[in-house]
């Protein structure tokens, strides 16, 4: 089997170019938004709850972010579980004289002081390249609401959660307890204020990235913020097969050796990827590596894209109205109703 590796940026196009021109590869590693665009209309994609017996070994949140919507078949077999892991600059903590925030109240009591120290108490990403992934999807989530509704049939996120979650990102605007600066710009991250160490907590982070930039020392792993639930923003990279493939048995075998515990075990810890599987336990992957493993943790926690085709085009919808509530002033509700109205026309 040959393995063609693709630059990142484009990637999708050139994979929908390849499945047009009937060149599709065997085999495809997919993120969970991506799998319902390659199910409808057609169905392009083998389900694979078959190509294992030991699927029990894999934890439930990571593949049900790998199932089809309509018949819940699995459709990608984890290959690794990247976790933006929330943290706290204790250096900044230390300056404010506050503790690591765990819930919203803790980071409304904090922000006065964070503030009054010359820091930011976190940061909100909403510029128009941005994805609310990592964002104000996970302020909807903690705040118990949802994306759309269970049938996936309508918006739900301008529900009363929704207003509870922008409204909270807004008050935290409107006081400055966020730089103006990634509201509306996309900052390499070296010269953002994370990257400057002027922010006391992150919702998700790529741990490694953040270390080439800070202090190591400084960098206190956070529980996940709360206000109804809990939530920690991250994805599960998987691979999936194209039904078009002239070699099913071949891919299924490669796929399933990709998924072994002796392959895995290299792989995550070279790539520093929580795992799927259960029976990998992170002390082993990451030895010498207290941090890394206890991104373990975070796993049950983790919500990951929306599986849904059209999750892109809703996020493009939504950003530019949110903007308008963190920006100029608009109503959160009044947003969100506008909002769900467009992304209900496409759903």
């Amino acid at each position: 089997m040959e393995v063609v590796v693709k630059p990142w940026q484009g990637r999708i196009e050139s994979l929908v170019t390849s499945v047009v021109g009937g060149t599709a590869p065997d085999v495809v590693y997919l993120s969970p938004d991506y799998i319902p665009q390659f199910l409808e209309p057609e169905n392009l994609l083998l389900p694979l709850d078959d190509l294992r017996d030991d699927w029990k070994e894999f934890a439930p949140v990571v593949l049900d972010s790998l199932r089809g919507l309509d018949d819940g078949s699995l459709y990608g077999a984890p290959a690794g579980v990247p976790i933006m892991m929330p943290y706290c600059n204790s250096a900044v903590l230390e300056s404010a004289g506050v503790d690591c925030p765990k819930t919203w109240d803790d980071m409304r009591e904090a922000a006065p002081k964070i503030k009054e120290a010359g820091y930011y108490l976190t940061e909100y990403i909403g510029g128009t390249s941005s994805s609310l992934n990592g964002s104000f999807y996970q302020y909807l989530y903690q705040a118990g609401g949802e994306i759309l509704s269970d049938d996936m049939t309508e918006a739900a996120f301008n529900g009363p959660e929704g207003r509870e979650a922008l409204s909270f990102v807004k008050e935290m605007v409107d006081n400055g307890w966020v730089p103006e600066a990634p509201l509306t710009v996309a900052e390499p991250r070296e010269q953002s204020a994370v990257g400057q160490g002027e922010v006391a907590y992150q919702l998700g982070e790529s741990l490694i990235n953040l270390r080439e930039l800070l202090d190591p020392a400084d960098l206190h792993l956070a529980e996940p913020l709360t206000n109804e639930e809990a939530s920690v923003w991250g994805t599960v990279g998987a691979w999936s097969i194209f039904n078009t493939t002239q070699n099913p048995d071949a891919a299924k075998a490669w796929v399933r050796f990709m998924g072994d515990t002796t392959f895995l075990k290299d792989f995550l810890a070279s790539n520093g990827y929580q795992s799927p599987r259960a029976d990998i336990e992170a002390g082993a992957l990451f030895p010498d590596d207290p941090q890394m493993a206890k991104g373990a943790e975070y796993v049950k926690h983790l919500r990951t894209e929306l599986q849904h085709p059209k999750a892109r085009e809703i996020i493009n919808i939504l950003i530019p109205h949110l903007q308008r509530a963190l920006l100029e002033g608009a109503d959160p509700q009044e947003v969100l109703d506008t909002a769900a109205d467009e992304v209900n026309a496409i759903l």
